[in-house]
């Protein structure tokens, strides 16, 4: 994992792809830590990269910058450099989804003592009286009534991805935890106000450890 102290970070890339047929598990993780040393670290504004698989077998890139003209940036020379260009031969190309999140919270530190992302992306329900402050203020009450109850929350964030496309996302310290921490969403009425706000057949929602 890369981690440097640059300050809060407004903006997350989140890229889900699968690796080639053939391509060893073990070569791709070696191939991330070459491209996170070689090329990553020194690019500036890039405060955090983690390296996430899930349960199915596919893989994730997590990338916090402190604003999103730096992760540009760092896109725009990524395909130049040698560790990036070995890495991007292991990877399907036509499995990569590529989503940048606009943080939508004040003063965001990279989290520390994580080993599970739950990322989730979800639409409102049309004409149901959606306003992005209204989410933010029941995020809050879900901070606050559920999730300060679980010593293994580790920072909770909601995310904008487009028009009408928004994230939430999760740093846990385990990926049992953050099940659990998902799983009692159902029921608690804090996080009930979250859930009838989105559209239940745009969720796209996945639980994600760290790889390096």
């Amino acid at each position: 994992m890369l981690v440097k102290n640059l300050g809060p970070v407004t903006m997350m890339g989140f890229a889900r792809y699968s690796k080639k047929q053939g391509v060893d598990t073990a070569e791709l993780i070696e191939a991330v830590r070459q491209w996170q040393r070689g090329f990553l670290c020194e690019q500036p504004g890039i405060a955090m990269h983690c390296f996430l698989g899930n349960a199915a077998g596919s893989f994730a890139d997590a990338i916090m910058a402190v604003d999103s003209a730096s992760f540009e940036e760092m896109a725009r020379q990524h395909g130049s450099h040698p560790s990036a260009q070995r890495l991007m031969e292991m990877l399907d190309p036509d499995s990569i989804r590529l989503t940048p999140n606009l943080l939508l919270k004040d003063n965001v530190k990279v989290p520390t003592g994580f080993s599970c992302i739950e990322f989730g992306t979800f639409r409102p329900k049309i004409d149901a009286g959606f306003s992005q402050s209204q989410m933010l203020e029941v995020s809050a009450r879900i901070e606050s009534e559920y999730l300060a109850d679980f010593e293994e929350s580790q920072q909770h964030i909601m995310g904008r991805i487009d028009e009408d496309t928004y994230s939430e996302i999760a740093f846990v310290k385990t990926s049992g935890a953050a099940r659990e921490i998902c799983a009692g969403y159902v029921g608690n009425p804090a996080c009930e106000a979250l859930l009838q706000m989105f559209d239940p057949a745009s969720v796209d929602l996945d639980f994600w450890h760290v790889l390096a």
